[in-house]
């Protein structure tokens, strides 16, 4: 097990969130919540990561020496010399360094940023040098935070790795895959390994920019997919000794002895919920290419929550009107008004996050009923922090 987990700044579990790209500069840590860790992922893409280059190389990183130190990390080029860099720079120091624990770097125009430390797989790397071992467990934690689509989704993670250990969550459900590799050092063959595998649950209620998606420019590769014997790419060849995920997995002739797996928490596509005078429509830019259009109620059933009390949630929608339109979202018959803006077009989505109460421990019933029977927004899909 692990030695608990930690909520902060976007996140929830041990709970880390990912920021779409975005600087961090004071992820304040906060309560421990549990064994293994949930987390949000959100890094769009590893800058400074190709496949004949690792990220120990040309980008002012350097494993050999501390992340706190010049050499480690140069504070005026490389990675901190951009936006990108510096979000993969921010989701290295959560996946390397502990709570409470955290490095401060300039960029080229003496910009100050501080980092913060979360799960903590590395932590001697914040002094000292970063080991294989180190690469591989920082490489598979900024895998499994990949979204192409920058979209932030709710994730909880197993794995052999002490800092982040063994134990499910009934509200993350699916196990979507296993990530595992090494970004940082070139292989003998001058690539980078960058692996994942499919979980049985990678292609349930699929969302933007995770496995299962159609993942645009997603910068690792299934080793395991043989069109005869595992369609699929599914993990079956890692080592398991539990349900939970897996204990090591072999690629490329090495074997990952920190592999991480990743559940996937509740979402919800607005198509698949029972409703009332709704209709489904294709939508090019949706989760799964559709949305729900027109109802008159929608129910989202087995919401699951762990105790009684409020949720939050993020609904994915579109409106193409000039107004906000009014949804009432509640548990059974009790609910809140929130007034959901226009989206700038009737397929372009949108995200409102919304804070539901009411909910008793167990499964529950969510309903979405507008003000007007006439007017309300589509459904793209929800998501259950």
């Amino acid at each position: 097990m692990a030695n608990g987990a930690v909520k902060w700044c976007l996140g929830m579990g041990l709970v880390v969130m990912g920021c779409n790209g975005a600087d961090l500069t004071d992820n304040g840590v906060g309560d421990a919540e549990g064994a293994a860790t949930a987390t949000m992922n959100g890094l769009v893409d590893i800058n400074g990561l190709n496949s004949y280059n690792g990220l120990n190389s040309h980008n002012g990183l350097n494993s050999y020496n501390g992340l706190n130190s010049y050499n480690g990390l140069n504070s005026y080029n490389g990675l901190m010399s951009t936006a990108d860099g510096r979000a993969t720079v921010s989701y290295l120091v959560r996946c390397a360094l502990p709570a409470g624990h955290k490095i401060t770097k300039q960029d080229q125009d003496n910009n100050w940023y501080t980092y913060q430390g979360a799960i903590g797989l590395a932590p001697g790397w914040e002094t000292g040098a970063c080991d294989t071992l180190c690469q591989q467990s920082v490489s598979a934690c900024m895998m499994a935070h990949i979204n192409t689509a920058g979209v932030h989704i709710p994730l909880w993670l197993d794995s052999p790795a002490t800092a982040i250990g063994w134990g499910q969550s009934a509200q993350y459900p699916n196990r979507e895959g296993t990530f595992f590799g090494n970004i940082f050092t070139p292989n003998s063959a001058g690539t980078i390994d960058a692996f994942y595998c499919n979980g049985p649950g990678f292609n349930k209620d699929v969302v933007p920019g995770r496995l299962g998606a159609n993942q645009v420019d997603a910068p690792y590769t299934n080793p395991f997919v043989d069109s005869a014997t595992n369609p699929s790419g599914l993990c079956t060849p890692c080592a398991a000794s539990k349900a939970d995920g897996a204990d090591s997995c072999a690629a490329n002739g090495t074997t990952f002895t920190t592999p991480i797996t990743v559940w996937r928490g509740q979402t919800f596509q607005g198509e698949t919920g029972t409703f009332v005078g709704g209709k489904v429509l294709s939508c090019a830019n949706c989760s799964n290419g559709k949305r729900l259009s027109g109802f008159t109620a929608l129910q989202i059933p087995k919401v699951f929550s762990a105790n009684a009390g409020t949720r939050t949630f993020i609904v994915y929608y579109t409106n193409g009107d000039t107004k906000a339109h009014s949804i009432k979202v509640g548990v059974g018959l009790n609910g809140i008004y929130y007034n959901f803006p226009p989206t700038g077009a009737s397929d372009t989505v949108g995200s409102y996050l919304i804070t539901v109460g009411g909910f008793s421990a167990g499964s529950n019933t969510v309903n979405f009923v507008p003000a007007q029977t006439t007017a309300g927004i589509d459904v793209d899909w929800v998501e259950v922090e």
